[in-house]
């Protein structure tokens, strides 16, 4: 299961560039499959499911990352 690492604001890559890079070069993916794989606080999964159309999910290699509220929040 993928752990919570950081989100954009935090940037836990430590260079904008890198954190560019995997934001801008991830691919969508479904929340079935986010979820499947990335260990997603409850409290969050219920956000996720009263506002379907406020998040993304996205993949890029080994990091998994959704975004709400222009943020991303990151799971490696």
């Amino acid at each position: 299961m993928k752990r919570y690492i950081g989100n954009c604001v935090d940037n836990p890559f430590g260079h904008v560039e890198l954190l560019s890079c995997v934001i801008d070069n991830a691919k969508e993916i479904t929340k079935e499959t986010f979820l499947t794989t990335c260990a997603v606080e409850k409290e969050t999964q219920n956000q996720m499911k009263e506002f379907p159309s406020d998040y993304s999910y996205h993949k890029n290699g080994k990091i998994y990352f959704y975004v709400w509220s222009a943020i991303e929040y990151f799971y490696r």
